[in-house]
């Protein structure tokens, strides 16, 4: 549970944030996680989390930037599409299981019982490598699922910038931002592989995005 020092810095700033959002305070709930990661996140149920090292790094109107970006999150739907993308990933997961355990019963039965008989040898072999074919391929559609989510994630990160700006919340947004530079967060991933796997843009390229839209607030 939050310190009543931490609710005395969140609460008034819940209260600004759902008031521009024009939404009440009621609709989503904010709590603080024991960390020392300066980090925040939208999560299922309407919830909106924060850590605590995050209250004690941040100033206030810094912290009112980044709860503006995950409130940005719901707004969007983005939690909604995560959670469903992560549910309709485990069928693919089990049936890549489920061929990797079949092909070495599949094996092991060759092995035990049809050794002694060559054509029946070569048969156990051949659904041994087709059930582990199988297995391959799902376990290849999981990771392009995976990279693909990243893609999204990136972009679902640009959007709820793009929304904090519109909320007049971009330049605190961008000044927080810059703290997770300052502390050597937000580092951009070297190589192609590393890019793939990482659900958030660089923390550079989110303050150089919302800068450009602090200019030109018609294209935000």
């Amino acid at each position: 549970r939050p310190s009543p020092d931490e609710v005395a810095v969140i609460a008034p700033i819940w209260r600004d944030l759902a008031m521009a959002a024009n939404l009440p305070q009621y609709r989503y709930t904010v709590r603080v996680i024991d960390s020392d990661e300066l980090n925040a996140f939208a999560c299922g149920g309407r919830l909106l989390v924060v850590t605590s090292f995050a209250i004690d790094e941040l100033t206030p109107r810094e912290l009112s930037g980044v709860l503006a970006h995950e409130l940005s999150h719901h707004l969007g739907l983005h939690t909604a599409a995560l959670t469903l993308g992560h549910w309709l990933s485990l069928p693919v997961v089990l049936l890549a299981r489920v061929g990797f355990f079949l092909q070495n019963v599949a094996r092991a039965a060759t092995d035990s019982f049809v050794r002694h008989s060559a054509a029946l040898t070569a048969l156990g072999r051949v659904v041994a490598y087709l059930l582990t074919a199988i297995s391959w391929v799902f376990l290849a559609a999981l990771h392009a699922s995976d990279a693909l989510s990243n893609v999204v994630g990136r972009g679902a990160e640009f959007e709820a910038d793009r929304r904090a700006v519109r909320m007049g919340y971009g330049k605190a947004l961008a000044d927080a931002l810059r703290v997770v530079i300052r502390l050597g967060g937000g580092v951009r991933p070297i190589g192609w592989r590393a890019r793939l796997s990482t659900s958030h843009p660089p923390a550079r390229t989110r303050v150089a995005r919302i800068e450009a839209m602090l200019r030109h607030p018609t294209g935000a």
